[in-house]
């Protein structure tokens, strides 16, 4: 096996991994996709409830009534359901903090630092270049890939690694 065969072979399982981790990044973000939704309008409607204002803030609905001696009581629905104003501030609370962690730890970003490790400047610029193609890998598709400037092993590595990925990981998988 020639020094360029293990180059290859090196690319080739850092990009099977880094897909792996966008694949995985993109089924929890279907999983959760509630809590993107949620998390979007949290401070509105939080807003909304302490200051005893009703509203449509998209999967939440806050009504107000007005009661005797100019007391108000807030009820609330989220996604039709009707919660009372602890549960729905403690649903908004939950639905942030799996938000701010899947925005965090699957960000563009975080996932292609871990590509860092491998020291090559070109696989990193494919994956930057290429990222939302790459989502396509997470489905079973095969990604238009433009590989710029990148050398021969980086090319041949991808290539391997896409191939690598499909056989094993394809879509349903």
């Amino acid at each position: 096996m020639s020094a360029q065969d293990v180059v290859v072979g090196i690319i080739a399982e850092a990009f099977v991994d880094f897909v792996r981790r966008l694949c995985e990044c993109e089924r929890l973000r279907e999983a959760h996709s509630r809590d993107l939704e949620l998390a979007k309008v949290a401070d509105e409607v939080t807003r909304a409830v302490s200051e005893g204002r009703g509203g449509e803030f998209g999967p939440v609905v806050v009504k107000v009534q007005k009661k005797f001696l100019g007391r108000r009581e807030v009820k609330a629905s989220l996604y039709g359901r009707e919660v009372d104003v602890d549960t729905l501030l403690t649903e908004l609370s939950k639905a942030k903090s799996r938000a701010a962690w899947l925005n965090s730890d699957c960000s563009e970003g975080a996932l292609i630092e871990a590509l860092y490790k491998y020291e090559d400047r070109y696989l990193i610029e494919v994956a930057q270049r290429n990222f939302d193609k790459f989502k396509k890998l997470c489905s079973g598709e095969v990604p238009q890939v433009d590989f710029g400037e990148a050398p021969g092993h980086v090319v041949e590595g991808v290539v391997r690694g896409v191939k690598t990925y499909l056989s094993g990981h394809g879509a349903g998988n």
